[in-house]
């Protein structure tokens, strides 16, 4: 082997060593945080418990000493607070560009402040009460603190809440579950800070007016306190000054060594020293990209595309590789957030953020992106072609406005969101806000609706129309996904996609087949939790599945059950049982069309 290939071995291994390294830090970095927090939320519930009173507070901290206060308790918290900034200012310093959305400034300068407030809290409370029996209690304590430290307090609470909760929400972001727990979330960070400082300040103004002895500071506790503290902030800050060097040594020294070419498909080809990873080098060079998680490997928004020098970069780690394969990513797609390119390397983003964007911002995620559950609603207008050839086009038009208005009023009395119009069709979603059961049942009810309006239509219009309107509906509950998309020429728009949509849209073409108004999905019958008179069991054909899709078609607007014997009557026929106690055929509705016997009969126009 010669000497640059083992040269290169040697980088290959190093950058390998140092991404597993990164990865470990992560996750202690993480745990760490994790029972920090669980720290400070009970202590911060604990001053909230102030507002019913100080004897109150005193109960409660009784109980959370009961764990904090024992030898697991104690290594884990004070362990935390020795492990977590130390791998943070690691983090920080692998950095190779200090570029970055504001939201990860904010965190960071948050976890610099902190020890400048924190510090004096500690040594005045757990180490000046171990050496000097100092009473801890909320009484004692709040007196000390109360009025002259209350600002810094409060200062103190506010910082290390805000640090906590920036830290949750990059955590769980990218959770397709974190949707429907984020007004929850919301509402809980800011009612514990509030509440927490209406607590402190109500218990702290009882505990001024009890009738207490002044407490007694003596030459040693103040020496040993003042001596605490300058050291404890001095090593603290020290260590914050020596990654500051060590950044700027490694910064001259690699401005000064070889450099790699980079070659962005689309964004041009850059020369640097090699170092950062390529996320960094697209803040660095403003190229607008991706990055939900903030670098964290949490997300894969930042993946990219390998075309040229696959082979030059480490494997993928344990947390990279786990997620590649969630993704099911192909060969050659990486995380730009993961990987450290030492030789020359192109690759190509495969989800850009916009181009507009600001250098150094990737993908901003609005509240509605993600993937859930809803229910689709797609309709149709039948026999519109043969419609639109004998009319004139104003009549057309304006019949076309007056039916989407009609539409778009029984949809929004639903509470559901009309996605797109189409010619004579439109798309609509339920289940964006609420229970999936409620959006089932809203998105049923609104089709209920739109018959209704399409037979008023067919009342007021009769006369002008060479033939009555009809419309078809296929409704289906399931997975989709949620977001939106525009440029600046087109303006933004809210999309849903998917499986769902597809099935949708094919369940309203089957309407034509079995002569129904409305076709719904057993899914979406089974999501609304009720049982509707009048249906005939179908079964069908969807386009890349096997098996064909069990649903129930609706000759009129779809009706709720009267009675409860009635629905539990449907429930225990046998299959294909309607809800008058009739059996009902059961189409198959394919690509070829249902057989005439098995169609229930449409409604005389």
């Amino acid at each position: 082997m010669s000497l640059p290939q083992i040269a290169g071995a040697r980088r290959a291994a190093m950058d390998a060593g140092m991404q597993q390294v990164s990865s470990w830090s992560r996750d202690i970095r993480l745990v760490s945080g994790l029972i920090l927090l669980a720290f400070a939320t009970t202590h911060f519930i604990n001053h909230a418990v102030g507002i019913f009173g100080l004897q109150a507070m005193e109960a409660v901290q009784n109980w959370r000493y009961w764990f904090w206060h024992t030898w697991p308790g104690t290594v884990a918290l004070y362990g935390s607070f020795i492990v977590h900034p130390l791998f943070a200012l690691v983090r920080v310093a692998q950095r190779r560009t200090f570029k970055m959305p504001v939201r990860e400034m904010l965190q960071i300068a948050l976890g610099l402040a902190i020890p400048l407030l924190l510090v004096d809290h500690i040594i005045s409370t757990r180490v000046m009460g171990a050496y000097f029996q100092v009473d801890e209690s909320y009484h004692s304590m709040l007196r000390r603190l109360w009025p002259r430290l209350a600002l810094s307090q409060s200062l103190l609470l506010l910082l290390v809440w805000t640090h906590g909760m920036i830290g949750i929400h990059f955590l769980l972001r990218s959770r397709d579950s974190y949707r429907h727990w984020r007004d929850v979330f919301l509402l809980a960070a800011i009612l514990v800070p509030l509440l927490a400082l209406i607590g402190f300040a109500v218990g702290a103004r009882e505990a001024l007016q009890m009738a207490l002895p002044p407490e007694r500071i003596s030459q040693a506790q103040e020496s040993m306190f003042d001596f605490n503290v300058t050291w404890a902030k001095g090593l603290f800050y020290g260590l914050v000054g020596s990654f500051v060097l060590f950044v700027g040594a490694r910064e001259i020294r690699v401005r000064t060594t070889r450099q790699i070419t980079m070659r962005f498909v689309g964004h041009g080809t850059r020369r640097l020293a090699p170092g950062p990873t390529v996320l960094e080098m697209f803040r660095r060079f403003g190229i607008p990209h991706a990055a939900l998680c903030g670098g964290r490997a949490r997300c894969a928004t930042c993946r990219v595309l390998v075309i040229d020098g696959a082979d030059t970069l480490p494997p993928p780690t344990a947390n990279e590789a786990k997620l590649l394969r969630r993704i099911s990513a192909p060969d050659r797609v990486r995380l730009a957030c993961q990987i450290r390119p030492r030789d020359d390397l192109q690759v190509q983003i495969l989800l850009a953020s916009r181009l507009n964007a600001a250098p150094g911002r990737g993908l901003e995620p609005d509240a509605t992106m993600g993937k859930r559950d809803l229910t689709v609603v797609v309709a149709d207008l039948r026999a519109f072609s043969a419609l639109s050839e004998r009319q004139l086009p104003q009549e057309l038009i304006g019949l076309l406005n007056r039916f989407f208005d009609e539409m778009g009023q029984a949809i929004t009395a639903h509470e559901g969101r009309i996605d797109a119009f189409y010619g004579d069709g439109f798309m609509a979603v339920f289940g964006l806000e609420g229970s999936q059961a409620r959006a089932a049942q809203a998105a049923i009810a609104a089709a209920a609706d739109i018959v209704r309006a399409v037979e008023a239509l067919n009342r007021e219009f009769g006369a002008a129309l060479p033939l009555p309107l009809r419309i078809g509906i296929g409704i289906h509950t399931g997975n989709a996904i949620t977001g939106a998309v525009g440029n600046d020429n087109l303006g933004r728009r809210e999309i849903t996609v998917g499986e769902t949509v597809m099935i949708a849209s094919q369940l309203e073409s089957a309407t034509r087949r079995v002569l129904s108004d409305v076709v719904v999905s057993e899914d979406a019958i089974r999501a609304s939790g009720r049982s509707y008179a009048g249906t005939t069991a179908l079964k069908i054909a969807i386009k890349g599945r096997e098996k064909p899709l069990i649903a129930y078609g609706f000759a009129s607007a779809p009706e709720i059950a009267k009675r409860k014997r009635e629905s539990a009557a449907v429930a225990a026929a046998p299959s294909g049982a309607t809800a008058g106690g009739e059996v009902a055929a059961v189409a198959e509705a394919g690509p070829e069309g249902a057989s005439d016997a098995a169609r229930p009969k449409p409604p005389a126009p």
